[in-house]
């Protein structure tokens, strides 16, 4: 079982590292990484679950970051909105967005079932999700760890499709799937 598992530890633990979360990120987060998940966003709203501090889509006006934890979102630089809630219910109406960006934070969902529903339910047709999450087992001691048949049928779960898993090197992978146009 994870160490940082359900809402209320995920946001003390994001609360207490905020801090040293860029830091932190810096040495985790490859360039690369980034410019490929950027590369993938598509459309001009987007959703950044666990946004953080905004290194992924704080420079997108048009976007909004969502986190769970107010200490980072005090620390954020972001050029569009920020808001404090929680994916599982969220504030916002169905096929809001284009693309939703999950940068090391959809192993934090307390039921990937679920939160693969929701996310659907967010996406317009033809809208994208991208999920950077780690790859392999030795991090499961600290994080769920998904297999790629794990990713499928979660997508396939809420009626989205895989068009996109990539190891990206021993540790992380990037996952995309999409809406089906209605």
């Amino acid at each position: 079982m994870p160490v940082v598992q359900g809402a209320a530890k995920t946001t003390r633990f994001f609360d207490r590292i905020a801090p040293w979360y860029d830091r932190i990120n810096a040495q985790i987060y490859k360039r690369p990484w980034l410019e490929r998940v950027r590369s993938e966003i598509q459309g001009m709203r987007v959703l950044d679950v666990g946004v953080g501090t905004g290194y992924t889509t704080g420079n997108l006006a048009t976007s909004v970051g969502m986190d769970l934890s107010r200490e980072m979102l005090k620390r954020a630089r972001y050029r569009g909105h920020l808001i404090r809630a929680d994916l599982m219910h969220p504030p916002f109406r169905a096929e809001t967005f284009d693309t939703l960006v999950f940068a090391g934070s959809f192993y934090y969902l307390p039921s990937p079932y679920e939160g693969t529903k929701i996310v659907a339910d967010l996406l317009r047709p033809g809208g994208r999700v991208l999920i950077l999450s780690p790859a392999t087992q030795l991090l499961a001691p600290f994080v769920r760890v998904y297999r790629p048949g794990d990713y499928r049928r979660f997508m396939e779960g809420a009626r989205l499709r895989i068009v996109h898993y990539e190891r990206l090197n021993w540790a992380a992978c990037l996952v995309i799937a999409e809406k089906p146009n209605a």
